[in-house]
């Protein structure tokens, strides 16, 4: 009965000594958010392509199928072998489509089968842009007649978007200097941040560019790649 007695005063003393504690901190008032400014920015940022891309094909054409597919394979074949022969690691070719379709005679009302068209296309990633006119030139001159695209880029573009991010920041934190100044505050802390970074617009030269065996070296001018990013930023302002 004594340890009850003895729990229950204390209890009770403890209730006594926390009750001006929670009045006190239901009384305190609420402290309110500092002004915020919204502000958005935006960088680029600009890089000499280090690699390509050439989209190679090989196109054949035969009154029957059997003769268009294994035309086109042999070709094909012969490519990619000249290719492989000529330093470009096989792990850097690979198949992008293959297309196989009869032909039919367009001067007449019927389906007549007039023929059977044949398509290879393979890419072919080139890590030294001192080789895309070796490699063009290499792949008409072993069998294939298309290439359908030649497209540049660089191969460490994180450190590229990088680059524009920060200049992206750094645009906004000026505005955001500037904006307070003239409102007669400073920016005191950072609220909240976004950002959206894009990728590298496309450098591409040539459609369907055909070249006899015989040609001079294609030319290629690989120019300058540019990527962009945006940021929004929330700044609290001083009071």
């Amino acid at each position: 009965m004594n340890k009850m007695k003895s729990f229950l005063a204390a209890f009770a003393a403890g209730l006594f000594l926390c009750a001006p504690q929670a009045a006190e901190a239901a009384a305190a008032p609420q402290t309110s958010e500092p002004p915020v400014l919204m502000v958005d920015g935006t960088g680029r940022a600009e890089a000499a392509p280090d690699c390509a891309t050439i989209s190679v094909g090989v196109v054949t054409q035969a009154a029957d199928a059997k003769t268009a597919q294994e035309e086109n394979a042999k070709k094909a074949q012969a490519v990619q072998q000249a290719l492989v022969a000529a330093g470009i690691p096989e792990a850097n070719i690979q198949t992008r489509g293959y297309y196989f379709q009869p032909l039919y005679e367009r001067e007449t009302r019927e389906n007549e089968i007039t023929g059977y068209r044949a398509e290879n296309n393979v890419t072919v990633r080139i890590d030294d842009l001192a080789d895309v006119s070796r490699v063009i030139d290499l792949a008409l001159k072993n069998g294939a007649n298309s290439i359908s695209s030649l497209d540049f880029g660089v191969k460490n573009a994180d450190k590229v978007r990088k680059i524009a991010l920060t200049a992206a920041v750094n645009d906004a934190r000026k505005k955001a200097d500037e904006l307070a100044a003239a409102l007669g505050r400073r920016v005191v802390g950072l609220k909240a941040v976004s950002e959206n970074t894009y990728p590298f617009a496309e450098r591409s030269a040539g459609a369907k560019m055909l070249m006899a065996a015989d040609a001079a070296p294609t030319p290629i001018a690989p120019g300058m790649l540019e990527t962009s990013a945006e940021v929004h930023i929330e700044y609290y302002l001083s009071e």
